[in-house]
């Protein structure tokens, strides 16, 4: 009696862990209810927006040029350490759905998607979407590095969780950043800079390499798993 109610108690505690692991229906891995990417390969930098699609323009600054730019710079960077895919490489416009399908055509990867934001004047500063569990961590990096590369912030979001298609869809780790707002007159001040802008690239290719060498370490517990569906672009922020 007594092993047989072992044998139960070690299968109820095993069946807990698995659906904890898998999530419902055993789809964990497309939920991303995983630990963050370590040893990674390959990293799909996205540079928002692009031909009819210009994103935010102020004060003289254009949202899709300074995204490509920047993921211009990282490229370098990374390269030839990582394998470096491009979802653009010039100005012409490719769709959200599109940009994670050409993310999810690839293992042992990552997607960082470079955009910048547009809000009230006082709002100033760096703000990094995540809302997989195995992207938390790339996140927290990715807004560290950024916070210290700019010298100022004011009322921003910070560290955000968001179902986004960019942020949900893809069925590798993904994170996409507002690497500051242009409608702040210091942002775009500094963004107007070559300097800057390398500097921001620098900051990215520092958290990658970090979370590439130490995975979820030094980040604290990794947050519960959010079952929800696909990002579509019906949603209120697609």
């Amino acid at each position: 009696m007594h092993s047989h109610r072992l044998l139960l108690s070690l299968l109820g505690a095993w069946l807990l862990v698995a659906c904890h692991s898998t999530g419902p229906l055993g789809k964990g891995a497309a939920y991303g209810d995983k630990p963050g990417p370590r040893d990674f390969q390959t990293v799909v930098i996205d540079a928002g927006h692009g031909g009819k699609d210009s994103g935010a323009r102020a004060r003289g600054l254009t949202e899709k040029n300074l995204t490509l730019d920047i993921a211009k710079r990282l490229a370098a960077l990374l390269e030839p350490d990582f394998r470096v895919i491009l979802t653009r490489t010039h100005d012409h416009f490719v769709e959200l759905d599109q940009r994670a399908q050409t993310a999810s055509r690839h293992s042992n990867a990552v997607l960082v998607s470079i955009h910048f934001n547009y809000g009230r004047r006082w709002r100033a500063g760096p703000e990094t979407y995540w809302w997989r569990v195995d992207s938390y961590s790339l996140a927290r990096r990715i807004q560290r590095h950024l916070n210290g590369a700019c010298p100022h912030e004011s009322g921003n979001a910070g560290l955000v969780r968001r179902r986004l298609r960019l942020t949900r869809n893809p069925t590798i780790p993904c994170v996409l950043m507002e690497c500051g707002y242009l409608t702040s007159l210091k942002d775009a001040r500094m963004l107007g800079t070559a300097d800057y802008r390398q500097r921001i690239a620098k900051s990215l290719a520092s958290a990658l390499r970090e979370q590439r060498m130490a995975g979820d370490t030094g980040m604290g517990p990794l947050p519960a798993p959010i079952y929800a569906p696909p990002s579509r672009a019906t949603d209120a922020r697609g």
